[in-house]
This record gives structure tokens, C-alpha cells and sequence, in this order.
């Protein structure tokens, strides 16, 4: 007969087994497989959803274990993101990646004077979006009149920056998120002070420094390249801008024609007088500063030395034998 003792170890021994068999059934891969499938937990989702669509991908065997295992190891905690996982890991480990937010990250590099077909392509390189997708938000009417774009697309809004994307976040936010970096730029009190003085807006402003964007290939000539086109702009005169002309008719950068120059669209600056229609691209924050803080100069003409400087002119005169020498030299073998 079993003494009051010996019921107490198998009470016990019982109790042991009871508890072990969930820690143990948690800590055995579903299968060998090592395939790797993307789930992804948006903000919000209560642990048991997170759990039912585990189950439902064929990750775990049950639901409640992995709920069990995420409480009693990590209190419940599940950080939003998205996780690679696969049959090979147990439910304590895809708990405890989740717990610990080991989520994949994707990167998108924005780089001074990227416009709108090279952000495209810089998000589906890096995963986030395909290219055709954001074109299409980016020209959204509707997404632009909630971020209050005065222009039809997104141009010139994307701040050069590296921005790290987690799946989660729905993309529209995501690309909310690094346009208000732009906005952030145009809020600071001395820029609207500045623009008030020039009588610029935030999107004239954009405009002006993307094509300075364009223009300069060394910091130094920013500023100066920006009183040319001021000064021009204070004389009534075109801009005359080839990078300008180029972004009219989509055409990647090499030598233009006359024919090119004489195409009516919205951006050539050598038919039309003042700004052309919208920014060329997303630009510096060096550029935009020389957009709004010219350089102290009268110069109204520059030309290419074809080594990244130019050479600036007050006088057609002078500026056309500049253009002379260089276009020969341009010509060289």
C-alpha cells in the first residue's frame, strides 16, 4: 500500500511530466524543412491572430502552445515586423525571434539628384515596392492631397537620406515618413523667413535647387550657379537650363540637339520664362540652401570646362567665346 509520501512523488512526478511535455513539444522542429516562408505581423495584432496564422502557414503544430510558450517566456511580447521563418525552428525559437524583433529590414538609399525613375528603381532593387507600383502612388491625386503637393507627382519630395523599411508599415507610410523630412526643412523658422524675403514657396524653391542639383558637379559652384539663375530670373530672362530640357523629354544626359532645345514642353527653360513646371529631381540640402542663399555675384551665363567646373560671365560677349572654347575642346579625340 502506497504511504502518504510515495503519493506525494508521483503526485509530484506526475505534475513534472504534465509540465515538461509542453516545454518539450516547444522545443521540437516541426520537420527538416528548411524552406524559408515571409510572415508578416502588422502593429497591433493580438498574440493569439499572430499565432492562428503560424498555424495557419504550417510553422507550428498548435496555436495555444506558441501562445503558452510566448507568455510564460517573454510575457507576450511580439514586436510587428517581418519575420523568414521555416519548419526547421521550434515554437520557443520563433517566439523568442519574434520577442526580440529580429525581423528582416529592408534599405533604401536616396542620393542627391535621384529623381523619381531612380527612386523607383533604388525601392524595387531594395525589395519594398516594384517600380510600376510607385510610379503609381507617386502620381496618386489622392495621395497628393493628403500630403498637400502642390505639383502632379512626388518629385523633388524625396530627402536624400538612407532609410531602413520594415513590412509592417504599409509603403504609403513609409514614403510619408521621408517626405516629411522635406516639409521639416521648409517648417524651420529662418527658411520661411528667407523665402518671404525671395517671395519664394516651398515648391519654387525645390524646383530651383533640383536643377542646381543638376547643374553643379562641385559644392563650391553651387551658390554661384544660383545667382546666375536668380539674376536671370530678376531680368526677365530664360533659365536655359539643358538638365531642364532633358527631364521634358526623358531623355538621359548627353548632348542635346537643337531640335531638342526648340520641344515645347513644361519644362524647357530655353522657350519658356521663369521656373519650369516642377522640381528634376530630389535635391541636397546644400542645394536647396544655394537655391535660397545665392552667391553675392552678378554673373549671368556659365559653361562647362568638361572637367565638373564652369566658367561664369556677365556679358554674352565673353560668355560666347567661353562656349567656343570649351564646345572645341569638348570635340577633342
Amino acid at each position: 500500500m502506497l504511504t502518504r509520501k510515495d503519493k506525494r512523488v508521483i503526485a509530484a512526478a506526475v505534475a513534472l511530466f504534465l509540465i515538461s511535455q509542453p516545454v518539450i513539444l516547444a522545443s521540437i522542429p516541426l520537420d527538416t524543412d528548411s524552406r524559408v516562408k515571409p510572415v508578416v505581423v502588422k502593429k497591433g495584432t493580438h498574440i493569439r491572430d499572430v499565432a492562428r496564422l503560424l498555424e495557419e502557414q504550417d510553422l507550428i503544430r498548435s496555436s495555444w502552445l506558441f501562445v503558452g510558450c510566448s507568455l510564460v517566456a517573454h510575457r507576450g511580447k511580439i514586436i510587428a515586423g517581418e519575420y523568414e521563418l521555416s519548419k526547421q525552428m521550434s515554437i520557443a525559437q520563433i517566439a523568442a525571434r519574434m520577442a526580440a524583433g529580429q525581423r528582416k529590414v529592408y534599405t533604401l538609399k536616396i542620393v542627391e539628384g535621384y529623381n523619381l525613375s531612380t527612386v523607383g528603381e533604388a525601392l524595387e532593387k531594395s525589395g519594398i515596392i516594384e517600380r510600376k507600383a510607385f510610379f503609381r502612388l507617386a502620381t496618386d491625386d489622392v495621395f497628393l492631397d493628403k500630403l498637400r503637393i502642390p505639383g502632379d507627382t512626388l518629385e523633388g519630395y524625396f530627402y536624400p537620406d538612407t532609410y531602413f523599411y520594415s513590412k509592417e508599415t504599409d509603403i504609403d507610410v513609409f514614403l510619408e515618413k521621408i517626405i516629411r523630412r522635406t516639409f521639416a526643412f521648409f517648417e524651420k523658422e529662418d527658411i520661411k523667413a528667407r523665402m518671404a524675403e525671395l517671395h519664394m514657396s516651398p515648391y519654387d524653391v525645390l524646383t530651383l535647387a533640383s536643377m542646381i542639383e543638376k547643374e553643379a558637379k562641385i559644392e563650391e559652384e553651387k551658390p554661384l550657379i544660383s545667382a546666375v539663375f536668380h539674376n536671370r530670373l530678376q531680368n526677365g530672362m530664360s533659365l536655359d537650363s539643358d538638365p531642364t530640357v532633358m527631364y521634358g523629354i526623358s531623355m538621359s544626359p548627353k548632348a542635346l540637339t537643337r531640335v531638342d532645345l526648340d520641344r515645347p514642353t513644361a519644362y524647357n527653360t530655353y522657350r519658356l520664362k521663369g521656373l519650369p513646371k516642377g522640381p528634376i529631381c530630389n535635391p541636397s540640402t546644400s542645394s536647396l540652401l544655394a537655391a535660397l542663399y545665392p552667391a553675392p555675384s552678378d554673373f549671368l551665363y556659365f559653361v562647362s570646362r568638361n572637367d565638373g567646373t564652369h566658367v561664369f560671365s556677365r556679358h554674352i560677349s565673353e560668355h560666347n567665346q567661353f562656349v567656343t572654347i570649351y564646345q572645341k575642346n569638348k570635340k577633342k579625340p
